[in-house]
């Protein structure tokens, strides 16, 4: 067979592919996003973004009832917006394979927090796997479909930020056949009523000794290392980490829960020092001080409870003192807004119209809160821009402004903006429209004509959607027509109601990607 050198996301896409799925679903989010554009650019089926994560996941939800086997990607957060599905999922089971990956993000590069998701599959009661490498993640994913059918439930694989983008050399084998088409009716695992709902509960009960077996079966729980006085209790990628720092440790590799924590106890015979190297809460450290009251890790402060496990980490295991940041040395450059960007012309308006209060929301746009700006006030999760603005302004604050991206104001903002007409909100809604999710590596909107496979599609009007809302008003803009720009801001912030203002100006990036894709004409022709 053929090898390849791929990142884990286009692992974990290969892997579906092989695995002989008939739709992929998602919504971008970094470090998540590559899944689905591997998927789109190499399988010649389904592959589609949502307007957000739940909407992604029920997506792939019924594709599983008609027999076919789907994978559902997203990141860490988006869990969150997809989390009322996902919940019930679990209880009704699905039909064809359901594989859902969820990219953690430690040290929360380019996220809202350091969540970890392995509560999440734990609290539904459904397997999680967590690859070392993108070779293993391309296993996992073939390995969490032929489960995921066997038992009956989703699978979650678990992926990280280094795991996500870091690439390893990956053998390729056939793509998989996909599963015929069977769609039945059956109400008592497919409706979510009280009268179903118990039976349902029992039934994910009954099957967790089953989740144990095939987990020990499989062996991603295993010593790496032969026996040694000092060992290390590895979560996924930590596996690499703790192989790294020397031959004296023996290792006990985790990629796999639930676990039976009898592998534990074999493991901790006759150690005299352990620690635990896991990304993300200490969830395995938990279960093993129970055994080994003296294990070393994040809870006894031997390690970061925050941020990513990295180098100083295996350094203090190695014995080595981490030395103290120079004062010398280059401070920080945190990210700024790109040169062109039409969003910079468009807070360069709203500093001087001076709102009282200005909430942000999650995109590139969010950039606007540091130097040189500081234009926005808040900046919480997708689509809370216009609900924290109304909630704001029903205390009695004039002048409140929200500031939106137009890919985040179609995920979650829409109905934020109806609540707000519909609660009398006075309100100032600028919704930021680039023509692109340029946050996340320029995906297509409903509002651009093209989905993820680079077909045409119908085009969605944003003025003509706000408007169908209910809004007090809705006018467009360009923001580099500064005078215009800011006379308009200047003229809603002072008048009752919700009011929208769309800034409509193409990405600088998205501009120079739609030029190259012009093939230039022979002089003649």
């Amino acid at each position: 067979m053929a090898s390849q050198l791929l990142s884990g996301n286009e692992a974990i896409g290969r892997g579906a592919i092989e695995a002989g799925i008939s739709l992929a679903t998602s919504y971008p989010g970094t470090p998540a996003t590559e899944i689905l554009e591997y998927i789109a650019k190499h399988f010649p089926g389904r592959a589609e973004w949502a307007l957000n994560e739940k909407i992604a996941y029920e997506t792939a939800i019924g594709a599983s009832y008609a027999g076919k086997r789907a994978i559902c990607s997203m990141k860490h957060v988006g869990l969150n917006v997809a989390a009322d599905p996902f919940m019930t999922s679990a209880y009704l089971g699905i039909k064809g394979g359901l594989v859902l990956v969820v990219a953690d993000d430690p040290g929360a590069s380019s996220s809202q927090n350091e969540q970890d998701s392995r509560w999440y599959a734990s609290f539904a009661k459904i397997p999680c796997l967590e690859p070392a490498d993108a070779a293993e993640a391309k296993a996992m994913t073939i390995s969490a479909f032929d489960l995921s059918e066997k038992i009956g439930l989703p699978v979650m694989i678990r992926t990280l930020t280094k795991i996500a983008h870091v690439s390893t050399l990956v053998t390729l084998h056939p793509i998989g056949r996909e599963n015929p088409l069977s769609i039945a009716k059956d109400p008592s695992s497919m409706i979510a009523v009280p009268a179903n709902v118990l039976a349902c509960h029992a039934k994910l009960l009954k099957k967790q000794p089953d989740l144990l077996a095939w987990g020990e079966k499989q062996g991603y729980n295993r010593v790496v290392h032969s026996p040694k006085k000092k060992g290390i209790i590895s979560a996924g990628i930590c596996r690499h980490y703790a192989l790294d720092i020397g031959e004296e440790w023996e290792v006990l590799s985790i990629g796999y829960y639930p676990f039976n924590e009898e592998i534990f106890s074999d493991f901790l015979q006759e150690k005299e020092e352990v620690w635990v190297l896991e990304e993300g809460d200490p969830i395995l450290e938990k279960s093993v001080r129970a055994l080994f009251p003296a294990v070393k890790g994040k809870l006894t402060g031997d390690l970061p409870a925050t941020g990513e496990i990295g180098a100083e980490s295996i350094n203090i295991l190695r014995g080595y003192s981490v030395a103290k940041p120079d004062k010398n040395t280059l401070p920080k450059r945190p990210p700024v807004m790109c040169a062109g960007c039409p969003h910079t012309a468009l807070y360069e308006s709203l500093i001087k119209a001076n709102p009282s209060f200005t909430a942000g929301d999650i995109g590139c746009y969010t950039l606007g809160a540091g130097a040189p700006f500081h234009a926005l006030d808040t900046c919480l999760c997708m689509g809370a821009s216009i609900s924290q603005a109304a909630g704001i302004a029903g205390q009695g604050v004039d002048r409140v402004a929200s500031v939106i991206g137009d890919s985040t104001f179609l995920h979650s903002g829409i109905p934020a903006l109806i609540s707000a007409v519909y609660n009398k909100a006075n309100i100032l809604v600028l919704i930021l429209d680039n023509s692109t999710t340029a946050m996340t590596g320029h995906q297509p909107t409903p509002l651009v004509g093209t989905n993820a496979k680079g077909e045409s599609t119908g085009t969605l009007s944003l003025e003509e959607l706000c408007r169908a809302c209910g809004t007090a008003s809705t006018s467009v803009t360009d923001p580099f027509n500064k005078e215009e720009t800011l006379r308009l801001i200047n003229e809603k912030l002072n008048e009752p109601g919700v009011h929208v203002i769309i800034s409509r100006r193409p990405c600088i990036f998205a501009i120079r990607k739609n030029r190259k894709s012009i093939k230039p004409k022979k002089c003649g022709t």
